[in-house]
């Protein structure tokens, strides 16, 4: 099971990286290209527009619904299982891109090895949302020393099947997964924890899961200041 996840996530990076090359070079018009607003509808073109309840930036392609072929890619985002992924920025705009009319399918990648799949019929001249059901979550793991890497894996609810493997960061990273209920475990790590949270996705939201020791219990004559927490 292993070796087939390592498998995977090497084939992902790779085709994050050809990915990234054939959006620059992509003849449908997206949003990669930036911007303050969203430009015109070209004339013959209808525009499909991601709606991912707030997560403005996903890896994805859009799938001709005919032929199977690629039509489009972006992939503006590193995999958070990276050891230097982390959130960048904010952008304000939803992803698109303007298709000739037509029926599509959405691919969005998730930082497991499940797939987000939608299909969207673009009709010309028109905005077409693709609602895409994805959600993301952080994992923050702190020591006596503050905020600190280590790694965990990504199970089904049940803990039957690992779907991933992540890292925490001392930077903000969160990992876009499909609506559900998951678990993630932390072994091994330099505290000695064997730790496991229940996850719950939900479209729109954010979870933070905060895992460390537990906090020193107060010595004889020390008094609760202020920011404690009160009974």
């Amino acid at each position: 099971m292993a070796s087939k996840i390592e498998y995977t996530q090497v084939r992902k990076w790779f085709l994050v990286g050809i990915a990234a090359v054939v959006a620059g070079c992509a003849t449908t018009g997206g949003s990669g290209g930036g911007g303050y607003g969203l430009p015109p509808i070209p004339e013959g073109k209808g525009r499909l527009m991601l709606e991912t309840g707030g997560i403005n930036e996903v890896n994805y392609y859009v799938l001709d619904g005919e032929t199977g072929e690629e039509v489009h890619s972006e992939s503006p985002r590193m995999a958070a299982s990276s050891p230097i992924g982390y959130e960048t920025g904010y952008r304000s705009l939803p992803q698109f891109v303007d298709l000739d009319p037509g029926r599509y399918t959405v691919v969005v990648n998730t930082d497991i090895d499940d797939s987000v799949e939608k299909e969207v019929e673009v009709l010309m001249g028109q905005e077409m949302y693709a609602t895409i059901p994805i959600g993301r979550f952080q994992v923050i793991f702190s020591d006596a020393q503050g905020r600190s890497q280590v790694p965990f894996l990504i199970f089904d609810y049940n803990l039957r099947t690992m779907l991933g493997r992540g890292m925490t960061s001392t930077e903000v990273r969160y990992f876009i997964m499909p609506v559900g209920e998951y678990k993630v475990r932390i072994e091994n790590s330099p505290t000695g924890l064997d730790e496991i949270r229940p996850v719950q996705i939900s479209m729109g939201q954010t979870q933070n899961i905060l895992i460390g020791p537990p906090p020193s219990p107060a010595q004889p004559g020390e008094s609760g200041g202020e920011g404690d927490a009160q009974p």
